[in-house]
């Protein structure tokens, strides 16, 4: 009897191929893109809608409606005058006390108070009033970057305007996005530099100080070792005195006492810029994610 041979074969489903990694990254760049024009068309405008508002309302607080973007058509408004009582926050308050006027970013008015063993009673009294222009440089330049910001900002929307193109369909492509989002950054260095302007004291030196014009103005004059300086620091008007005085009394050779007052329309503008960094930092970061 013949033998048989038996041959089993067996057949296998085949291997399933792995995914293509090419693929899976083309796919998540398409949908970052996809996400990207999303932005562009629905988030952007919003957003930069109410960044202006909030900068509005700093304009009109600081009376910026000369300098700021007319295209906020700003209602124009004439500032009045402030009068802010200056005092010591440590150690004896009779050291200094000023009593200031201001008028938007100058200097109408300042008397003086401090103690100064040399005068008659132990206090040397003064009151400047200026002939020449005395502003403070920190309120101008908060005013000039605000204003610089708005017209970044009404320059952006008029961009997406022109970008939403009419019943052919919108230009906005990924190379809109990076333009876009590169003038954001640029916006947000501005405002945090409008932030810095009165959150940062920025003292004159005593140089300066010497040759500082109002310095001048004091009537009676400013004894020759007695040096006044005002200054904004944290929305604070600081009043500072520098008095030179023997190395035996103080090792620098120099008395210093302070004495401020709280500004509270800084206060409020202040607010609204942080508010305006948020939602603009919301977007950057929503927008470089889909890059």
């Amino acid at each position: 009897m013949e033998g048989h041979r038996l041959t089993i074969t067996t057949n296998y489903p085949q291997k399933p191929q792995s995914p293509n990694r090419l693929d899976a990254r083309e796919v998540t760049k398409i949908n970052k893109a996809s996400e990207n024009l999303w932005i562009q068309r629905h988030e952007i405008e919003k957003t930069l809608r109410g960044a202006l508002n909030h900068l509005k309302t700093c304009c009109t607080i600081l009376n910026l409606s000369a300098k700021s973007d007319e295209r906020l058509k700003i209602e124009p408004t004439h500032g009045t005058t402030e009068k802010y009582q200056l005092m010591s926050r440590t150690g004896s308050s009779d050291n200094l006390k000023a009593c200031v006027t201001l008028l938007d970013d100058n200097v109408i008015q300042a008397e003086v108070t401090v103690k100064y063993p040399k005068a008659g009673g132990g206090f040397y009294r003064a009151v400047a009033q200026p002939d020449v222009q005395w502003k403070l440089q920190q309120l101008q330049d908060l005013g000039n970057h605000i204003s610089r910001v708005t017209i970044m900002l009404c320059d952006l929307q008029e961009e997406l305007q022109y970008l939403k193109g009419g019943e052919h369909g919108d230009s906005f492509s990924l190379s809109t996005g990076k333009r876009i989002l590169e003038e954001l950054k640029m916006t947000m260095n501005e405002i945090a530099t409008a932030r810095n302007t009165i959150m940062l004291p920025r003292k004159r030196s005593l140089l300066e100080l010497c040759y500082f014009p109002p310095t001048r103005k004091f009537v009676p004059p400013l004894p020759q070792d007695q040096l006044i300086s005002f200054y904004i620091s944290c929305c604070r008007l600081v009043c500072a005195s520098y008095q030179m005085v023997p190395k035996t009394v103080h090792p620098q050779g120099l008395s210093v006492f302070m004495a401020e007052s709280q500004l509270p329309h800084l206060d409020e503008v202040i607010k609204h810029l942080n508010v305006v960094m948020s939602i603009l930092q919301k977007l950057i970061n929503y927008m470089s994610a889909t890059m």
